[in-house]
């Protein structure tokens, strides 16, 4: 008979800062260990952690929003600054304590220019977008783009706004201060030249922290084409920088292009 090994809950934490959000927000689960009868659901918030961020600013607490299910913040009380190193400090009621730290990247790097291709195949039609951007010399970078689908249906007014699930990840290693594109696919449920009055793309460039893009790189990693929300809190193919847990806290700075499709 094999023993297995003692294990138990450990704090889940996942947290992005923004210099231009207006809201700090951490989300806090528990772990669900694999070697344990006990069944937890790792998608229910723990409200009962004690949730500090701290950095040359000083320390200052984030509190639990019940609408949003998210430790929160507002910026204009503790502004994230570029450059400048945060710490996240979590302790859950049953005196766990889980820690990371992340260093907010110097610059916003600005999109040059964004295209989009409308491409039919196998009766489908997506469009292929395409960013470019002048990479930041200035040491290591690591990059996302995303982006969000806006338009208005003939006869309406409202703009209706849904997520591209358009996830692509760059490094400069070796390719410091180049000229860079990435792009991604989009793919259309209807034609949208027959049922749009409006339509648009809002393309976003993330310069992120190391951690940011080895997180997101892991998590496309383990679920192939697209990126899985929360992912196994305990598997070893998932990168965390939380000491003392699981999850990732992490930075990026961010610009945005639109680009008018309609």
């Amino acid at each position: 008979m094999v023993k297995l090994p003692e294990a138990k809950p450990l704090p889940v934490v996942y947290s992005y800062i923004c210099p231009t959000d207006s809201v700090i927000r951490l989300k806090l689960l528990s772990s669900s260990p694999l070697y344990s009868s006990n069944q937890i659901d790792v998608l229910a918030p723990v409200s009962d952690g004690d949730v500090k961020i701290s950095s040359t600013q000083g320390t200052t607490q984030l509190i639990f929003n019940q609408n949003t299910q998210y430790y929160e913040l507002n910026t204009n009380t503790y502004p994230i600054v570029p450059g400048q190193v945060y710490k996240m400090t979590v302790i859950t009621i049953n005196g766990d304590v889980a820690t990371a730290e992340t260093q907010v990247p110097s610059v916003a790097v600005p999109l040059n220019t964004v295209t989009v291709e409308t491409i039919t195949e196998n009766y489908q039609t997506s469009d292929r977008i395409k960013t470019f951007f002048t990479d930041d010399a200035n040491g290591v970078n690591y990059y996302r783009i995303a982006a969000s689908h806006g338009f208005v249906y003939n006869g309406q007014t409202d703009t209706i706004v849904n997520d591209t699930r358009i996830n692509e990840l760059y490094s400069d290693l070796n390719h410091n201060g180049e000229s860079s594109s990435l792009d991604g696919r989009f793919y259309q449920r209807v034609d949208s030249t027959q049922y749009y009055s409006t339509e648009y793309y809002d393309v976003f460039l993330y310069n992120c922290s190391e951690s940011y893009y080895k997180f997101y790189k892991s998590l496309k990693n383990y679920s192939g084409n697209g990126i899985s929300f929360p992912p196994q809190a305990e598997s070893t193919l998932i990168y965390s920088n939380v000491k003392g847990g699981f999850g990732c806290f992490a930075a990026y700075t961010s610009s945005k292009l639109r680009y008018k499709k309609k």
